[in-house]
């Protein structure tokens, strides 16, 4: 140290004795070119500083991180202990009696057989009537006879294939009333809007997936955007993430205010010359929020860029709540370009079935694949999918045209007195707390007392029989309300306020469970590790029979 303090003094000294054989003038100038290098370093400096916050480059820090031999170890030997639980959990879970088939019987069985092996597999699953459906969203049919129709209606279709619309020109046409009595509904019932169009896609994720890359595609033919970016708020559907990947798409985040809304202020600082796409919600799948889509309409047309609003969860439901929820969210604003509405959700269709929907026959046409110099002939398909079922096609348009106007309107309601119930309820349990103030079909709480961990209060209602989902960031459950188990609110109210009473109680919480998971997941800055956490998870829920 004194040897430090010994140099300095010398460099002061030198640099005291040169000053002396200059002028006050050349000082002064000397002094302006520092103030002026000093500046453009400190802004370089800001810009490092920028760069060093890049996801990219936190990604590449903490994997050279947990490449070291400590470290590696440690994180193996944790993640070890919490996937061989998950394991046991599982494979528990997925138990029979029933002898594994791993490969092709060298006979085939008969009918009965095969009957009867389906229906002892299924007696593992998770039993669901109207009275006892304990799930959060998932299940979205409670009228048994509506359910059988689809299946009726399913059956006999099931062999079409709208690819040959020449040879199946009965679904073709079903598919196209079930996209116009969806835009309909979002907007297209104007004469100036009769342009709006679409397709039917497998699920919610394929129709935001399709609206992303026709709009990557569109912009760079009309702006020639090279290297395209998307600007979603951090609580947007997991899809933009699948989006972003294969597509190639920079993925922009911005923040969401206390109601859980996209902040459109951060929107217009991040947009830019290779803005495509604003993604918007209505309602976001974690907190229920449905985005400031008439102001974001505003900024997509002053940048002209494209904005999509995922209407997967309300897009059957919010169109017939219009005196509660006054909110314009569809093709009424201009600067919406593409929605994505899953019709096997509210639409009380069965799974997999979604609709996209664009503002314009021009924007669709990039939904298309077509190919003109194959030996195999000319090929024209309108989405990811080449062959597609028949059979869901025609249990969607089955689905919508026995609900009609009259049953949507009776589900959305219903819907909307149990989430006011429901939320009134939860803020009346002493330390929960219901975020966000947009009232719908997705109800959402977490703690605000340390004493409470929110995901050991799920691990204590999971043993009760309630399948919630679980959200991160803050730590919150949340509850997705649909007809199939509506009528079950009641229940879950009295079992969350006991749940909470328990956790008071056991400050340890239960075993297993999710909390360990969720907790990890949570505390570890490293997301790269959360990711291959999942990925492992993933790996076990594939391979554990």
């Amino acid at each position: 140290m004194l040897s430090i303090q010994w140099q300095l003094k010398e460099i002061i000294q030198l640099w005291h004795l040169s000053l002396q054989n200059y002028s006050l003038t050349d000082i002064l100038i000397f002094c302006g070119v520092f103030i002026l290098f000093s500046s453009f370093v400190l802004h370089q400096s800001v810009q490092f500083a920028d760069f060093l916050r890049h996801e990219r480059l936190k990604s590449t820090l903490f994997r050279s991180f947990r490449r070291m031999p400590v470290v590696a170890f440690f994180i193996s030997k944790e993640k070890q202990k919490l996937l061989s639980q998950l394991q046991k959990d599982i494979s528990s879970s997925r138990s029979f009696m029933l002898k594994k088939n791993e490969e092709l019987p060298k006979i085939g069985w008969p009918i009965a057989k095969v009957l009867r092996e389906a229906t002892a597999l299924k007696k593992k699953d998770t039993v669901l009537t109207e009275t006892t459906n304990k799930m959060s969203g998932t299940v979205y049919i409670a009228d048994s006879a509506h359910f059988e129709m689809c299946n009726i209606v399913y059956a006999q279709f099931a062999h079409a294939n709208p690819l040959h619309s020449e040879a199946f020109p009965s679904v073709c046409r079903m598919e196209a009333e079930v996209v116009s009595m969806t835009a309909k509904l979002l907007g297209a019932g104007s004469w100036d809007k009769n342009s709006i169009c679409g397709s039917i896609t497998s699920g919610g994720t394929e129709s935001i997936l399709t609206a992303v890359r026709v709009s990557r595609d569109y912009m760079q033919k009309r702006r020639k955007i090279l290297l395209p970016e998307m600007i979603v708020a951090i609580s947007a559907h997991a899809a933009v993430y699948k989006a972003a990947e294969y597509f190639k798409i920079q993925l922009i985040k911005v923040g969401v205010d206390k109601e859980g809304r996209m902040k459109v202020d951060e929107v217009k600082k991040k947009i830019n010359k290779n803005t495509i796409l604003i993604y918007a919600s209505a309602p976001s799948y974690p907190h229920g929020a449905i985005d400031p889509i008439a102001a974001l309409s505003e900024v997509a047309i002053t940048y002209d860029c494209c904005l999509h609003v995922d209407a997967c969860l309300g897009g059957f439901v919010l169109p017939f709540l219009k005196a509660e929820i006054p909110t314009v969210f569809d093709f009424e604003l201009a600067g919406v370009t593409s929605m994505s509405v899953d019709t096997h959700k509210y639409g009380c269709a069965q799974k997999g079935s979604s609709v996209v929907l664009y503002s314009s026959r021009g924007l669709r046409k990039f939904q298309y694949t077509s190919v003109m110099d194959w030996t195999g002939g000319l090929y024209i398909s309108p989405s990811q999918a080449g062959s597609r079922s028949g059979g869901l096609i025609s249990q969607t348009w089955a689905a919508l045209v026995h609900m009609g106007i009259e049953g949507y309107t009776n589900l959305a309601r219903e819907i909307y007195a149990a989430a006011v119930m429901l939320r009134t309820h939860i803020n009346s349990i002493p330390g929960l707390q219901v975020l966000g103030e947009d009232v719908n079909m997705v109800v959402a709480w977490k703690s605000n007392i340390n004493k409470i961990n929110i995901y050991i209060v799920n691990d204590i209602l999971q043993s009760k029989g309630w399948q919630l989902s679980v959200l991160q960031a803050p730590p919150a459950l949340h509850f997705c309300i649909t007809a199939a188990n509506v009528s079950c609110v009641p229940q879950l109210i009295a079992d969350l306020r006991n749940s909470v009473y328990e956790v008071l109680s056991l400050p340890e919480g239960i075993k297993g469970g999710k909390a360990p998971i969720y907790g990890m997941a949570g505390s570890v800055p490293d997301r790269g590790v959360v990711g291959d956490l999942l990925k492992d998870i993933q790996d076990i829920l594939l391979t554990t029979y």
